[in-house]
């Protein structure tokens, strides 16, 4: 008597076929900023950091970002894109607080020698506690009249070692007529503050 034809191979699992389960191709692992870099907390992925913001002089400029883990961070990490021109003052802060109503100064570096190079640079913090869910915010603040420095996530795509950025993501808020020093704490949540679309970008380690 004919019948249906029944399937007497290996039990799927999951929809697999135990017998060619061996054959599916395998994960890549994808590396990241933190074992390509170091980076352990960072305003945004370095791929995504639009090369070239402007820091411009007299507005305070602040770009944040939440800790996804607990750090004893040693050194802040800013890219100078673009070197300045004639300006009077440069200013750099690191703030950690529990929200964005109340981060706190807890490193600050000044002098135009920061930003009168292309490069990356690094600004010693000894130890700096961060817990996880912990906002970290870096201001900048250039005083004068000449031409700003701009800051990115790696010096222009030209010359040895040199790497193009990729896409952008825009966010920093920033607030007018600002002279140093920078203030010992901030609330970002203030109306004083203005989106701008800009988005810079900045780590720990």
């Amino acid at each position: 008597m004919a019948g249906a034809l029944e399937y007497r191979g290996p039990a799927p699992v999951d929809g697999v076929d135990v017998a060619t389960m061996g054959q599916l191709p395998a994960v890549e692992a994808q590396a990241t900023d933190t074992t390509l870099y170091g980076d352990q907390v960072s305003t945004l992925r370095r791929a995504d950091a639009i090369w070239g913001e402007t820091l411009s002089p007299g507005y305070l400029t602040v770009w944040a970002t939440i800790a996804p883990r607990s750090i004893a961070a040693s050194v802040a990490k800013f890219c100078v894109y673009a070197a300045h021109t004639g300006l009077a003052g440069f200013d750099f802060g690191v703030y950690v607080g529990p929200n964005l109503s109340s981060v706190e100064r807890k490193a600050t570096v000044s002098g135009l020698a920061w930003i009168a190079t292309v490069g990356m640079k690094s600004v010693n913090l000894g130890t700096l506690t961060v817990n996880r869910g912990d906002v970290v915010a870096f201001a900048g603040l250039t005083t004068g009249s000449g031409t700003a420095p701009r800051l990115a996530s790696t010096t222009p795509a030209t010359g040895a070692g040199a790497s193009a950025l990729l896409n952008e993501t825009p966010y920093s808020v920033y607030r007018s007529g600002q002279a140093a020093p920078l203030p010992t704490t901030l609330n970002l949540n203030d109306a004083v503050w203005t989106r701008a679309n800009q988005k810079f970008w900045g780590s720990l380690r």
